[in-house]
């Protein structure tokens, strides 16, 4: 099963947009919570709420603890709590999510009587449709409805469902029958709403980037390139596909500056301050003085006028502190984001790549036995991990790393994909189908040799697919070299471009060069 790190409780997901001109009020959702038990109690319990509620009433405090017991570290389910302005007013959620079909059950009851009619419920719902749709990756979400229920019923159109059918007789309550419509709505339909919540949304949906076949066999393995360097949003990359969950949190949070780290040639760095621009918020940039020279990069973000603060490699962390401080004591609400995009939703963004790869293993009718990238930071290989164990498969998940050394590099991506399955429920895996490989590191971070380039050439001439020195082009050529060197042969190999277009014409002049180390 899948379940996702980008929650609407680690974010605070946050609503504070007027409705039909309503006063504007902060709306949020989060995680159902034992402390909720008592509220939930007396909303339930409340004759105003529970006419078409199907309760064994009056709901006691042991049975509704009994209840948060089950269900409290259960993946097929969603029950969250909806606040206002922080009082908690009314539940929320999502049953039956179903990862092989991708839909889920949605309900709603919005327990306090003054929230009601307020456009409370309508925020929260869109706030629940938001992590059902874009961080769960389902495509249809569904409810049932008794007949007479007309004001659910004007909220569910308004929230774009339409109505299915109509059950007849569906339920026995006492002595009677109810007949209940089912309502439905697809995730295309609720993105093409132009509602006033699509300011929730970001300016691009991550959607399935191509897989294609390489011409170049290596050692009798056929070998298939994913191209996550096509996503469409400053010229793509895994850092794009992070980006546009970080995106989502930065909007929903109601942030208002963006605080990140990382050196000249970052590609985290262009897609953050890129995504920075678009939504008119300022940048910041910590970058050490010891990378810091001209790439394409660089003069992307500042094109995108993100200020850069340089620092001494030993004083980055005092850096980020200081910068964070001073924008709260101007009553900033500052967006920090890891190096990189480390963290749980940098590895929830390559558990959702992952589950795009199955998919497209299905549609193509081929499997994947292997499957490489480039290991930096350690979340884009930690979030394959977390992938190949959720939705048990069983192929090997090879980091070529571009920069770390092993013990500390194996370390980081255990260390990731840990946190990740302990924060969502799952069994830690055994890495035993997993391997950092440091041996193709060269001089370090951003070095290169002659076969680096060979390699970028070769790619280049017989698939016409950019690689570059620093990330792509270091473990493609990796990636070649460990097949070989184990022997393995007649193998279905997955490579994952990671992106870097821009520092592939930094790559050009070298490509010339004798020596790049």
């Amino acid at each position: 099963m899948m379940v996702c790190s980008y929650t609407p409780e680690d974010s605070e997901s946050a609503s504070s947009i007027p409705y039909n001109g309503e006063v504007a009020v902060d709306v949020r959702i989060r995680k159902f919570e034992q402390r909720d038990i008592e509220n939930k109690i007396k909303w339930i319990n409340d004759e105003n709420n529970n006419q078409y509620l199907h309760y064994d009433l009056p709901l006691e405090y042991d049975k509704a603890l009994a209840w948060f017991e089950k269900v409290k570290q259960r993946t097929d389910r969603y029950d969250a709590v909806i606040e206002v302005d922080g009082k908690p007013v009314g539940i929320i959620g999502l049953l039956n999510i179903d990862y092989r079909n991708l839909k889920a059950e949605y309900y709603i009851t919005l327990g306090e009587q003054e929230y009601k009619g307020k456009g409370v419920a309508t925020r929260a719902s869109y706030l629940l449709l938001d992590y059902a749709f874009y961080a769960l990756g389902l495509r249809k979400i569904y409810l049932f409805t008794e007949t007479e229920n007309y004001s659910a019923q004007k909220l569910f159109k308004r929230l774009g469902f339409e109505k299915e059918g109509v059950l007849w007789n569906d339920l026995r309550i006492g002595d009677r029958f109810v007949h209940r419509y089912v309502y439905g709505l697809l995730k295309e339909n609720y993105t093409n709403q132009t509602t006033i919540q699509s300011k929730l949304r970001p300016h691009f949906d991550v959607c399935f980037t191509p897989i294609v076949k390489s011409r170049i066999q290596e050692n009798g393995n056929s070998i298939f390139i994913k191209r996550d360097d096509l996503l469409p949003f400053s010229f793509g990359g895994n850092k794009a596909r992070k980006g546009a969950l970080f995106l989502r949190e930065i909007i929903n949070g109601g942030f208002d500056c963006v605080v990140t780290y990382g050196t000249s040639s970052s590609n985290h760095c262009r897609v953050i301050a890129n995504i920075a621009a678009s939504q008119g918020l300022p940048c910041y940039i910590v970058s050490p003085e010891e990378a810091s020279h001209a790439t394409s990069n660089s003069r992307m973000i500042a094109l995108l006028k993100a200020t850069v603060i340089l620092t001494s490699l030993s004083e980055v962390s005092n850096t980020i502190d200081q910068i964070l401080e001073e924008l709260r004591s101007k009553g900033l609400n500052p967006y920090f984001i890891q190096g990189g995009g480390h963290g749980n939703l940098g590895t929830q963004a390559y558990v959702n790549c992952f589950r795009e790869i199955v998919k497209q293993e299905q549609d193509l009718g081929v499997h994947f036995d292997y499957v490489f990238c480039a290991s930096g930071t350690g979340t884009t290989q930690a979030g394959l991990i977390c992938g190949n164990s959720i939705f048990a498969c069983e192929k090997t998940i090879v980091g070529i790393s571009v920069a770390r050394r092993n013990p500390q590099g194996a370390r980081i991506v255990a260390d990731s994909v840990a946190e990740y399955m302990e924060s969502n429920g799952f069994a830690v895996p055994d890495l035993r189908r997993a391997e950092f490989v440091d041996e193709f590191v060269v001089n370090g971070y951003g070095s290169f040799n002659e076969e680096i380039k060979d390699t970028i050439r070769y790619v280049l001439e017989q698939d016409g697919i950019p690689l570059d020195t620093t990330y792509t082009g270091k473990a493609f050529w990796g990636m070649r070299e460990y097949l070989k060197k184990n022997g393995i042969t007649g193998k279905n190999v997955l490579f994952l471009h990671t992106g870097g277009t821009p520092l592939f014409f930094d790559s050009l002049d070298i490509l010339f060069d004798e020596d790049g180390t």
